[in-house]
């Protein structure tokens, strides 16, 4: 266990320590003793992943339990780690010859990652050659998938979401793809198709990393981890209740529906390509070092008309069709039925509230 390295210990006096990381807009975090034992600097300090807790506590002779007590309130503030959660650490940690031997460089967790590729070639491509590039002795494979899982995108995205019967049997196909993750990055966006490749990922439990240029802007993430992260039916949904005028994105959907969409590539994606390429390829090579990324929960978005980087966060919805637990998402009222109330518009309001006393006294 040991303090993130981008956090900076800045000691106003041994019983008040700051955590600070950023530069432009940092995030300060102050810890105070209020003992006043005069150790909190110091078992700080120490937390660098060299010691025990227990040898800690013998160092600055105090109780264990006063050190695993910081540990948990540590633990709680999300500022310590077992093991590298970034590319950056993971190559101090493993790479760099000074630190440690070339033999001794296992994975993290001590697995063989492996990525699939699919989806635009201009983008794909790239990527692939980045990841190569920054292979290190034998951590992790590189592979393009084939022509089938975007030809079934194709054909059949619309009979998966409605159809679940056919989406297991079309899966089958994908049951080696557990362990791998998928990169997913198109030149333009395809909710369909991409709605259609979330449930897939969902049943098969396989984790993808999705990148898009969608029109002014590029879009690297969701990571969508099954079983830990919202899916990319959350993303979905939450991009729609920020829209201003959802219609014309709901009519765009049913006009892929129908087979009216017909896509192009703009020159402009020439330039675009190897920027949103990058980016994905150092959250990929993340993920595939230590099972860790930035885009896990989040998006990262560039407005290109004034070149705006943001991280949008992406919370789960509890009623989300694809990963919500069935009991969040088909929870009903416990008292009364809100919706007998507001679908009875010619009701008077002394009858409704009759009609909800009534359903309450049933139950």
């Amino acid at each position: 266990m040991r303090l993130k390295r981008h956090y900076s210990i800045v000691a106003h006096s041994p019983d008040v320590v700051e955590l600070r990381h950023g530069t432009w807009n940092p995030i300060s975090l102050t810890l105070t003793d209020s003992n006043e034992g005069g150790h909190l600097l110091g078992v700080l300090r120490r937390l660098d992943g060299h010691a025990t807790t227990k040898e800690i506590a013998t160092a600055e002779g105090i109780p264990v339990e006063d050190v695993e007590a910081l540990v948990d309130q540590l633990i709680e503030m999300r500022v310590v780690e077992e093991q590298s959660s970034n590319i950056l650490d993971y190559y101090l940690d493993h790479l760099v010859p000074n630190l440690l031997p070339y033999q001794q460089r296992p994975h993290a967790d001590g697995r063989r990652a492996a990525a699939i590729l699919c989806g635009d070639p201009l983008l794909t491509e790239p990527i692939q050659r980045t990841l190569e590039a920054c292979q290190q002795g034998d951590l992790y494979t590189v592979g393009v998938g084939d022509s089938d899982l975007q030809h079934l995108l194709r054909s059949r995205a619309a009979q998966w979401l409605s159809d679940p019967l056919a989406l297991h049997e079309d899966s089958i196909a994908f049951g080696s793809w557990q362990d791998h993750l998928l990169i997913w990055c198109s030149g333009t966006v395809h909710p369909l198709e991409l709605q259609a490749l979330n449930r897939l990922s969902m049943l098969r439990r396989f984790p993808v990393l999705y990148a898009a240029i969608d029109g002014p802007c590029l879009l690297v993430g969701p990571t969508v981890i099954p079983g830990r992260s919202a899916c990319f039916d959350c993303f979905s949904a939450r991009v729609l209740m920020n829209l201003r005028e959802a219609a014309s994105y709901q009519r765009y959907k049913q006009a892929l529906v129908e087979g009216h969409v017909y896509g192009a590539t703009p020159p402009i994606n020439t330039v675009l390509a190897p920027m949103l390429s990058s980016l994905t390829a150092f959250e990929a090579v993340n993920f595939l070092l230590t099972g860790a990324n930035f885009t896990v929960n989040k998006v990262l978005s560039i407005y290109l008309p004034s070149f705006e980087f943001t991280f949008n966060e992406v919370l789960r919805l509890p009623t989300c069709p694809s990963c919500a637990p069935e009991p969040e998402r088909d929870d009903r009222e416990l008292f009364f039925a809100v919706q007998s109330i507001l679908t009875e518009p010619n009701a008077s309001t002394s009858e409704r509230a009759s009609h909800a006393n009534h359903h309450h006294r049933s139950r």
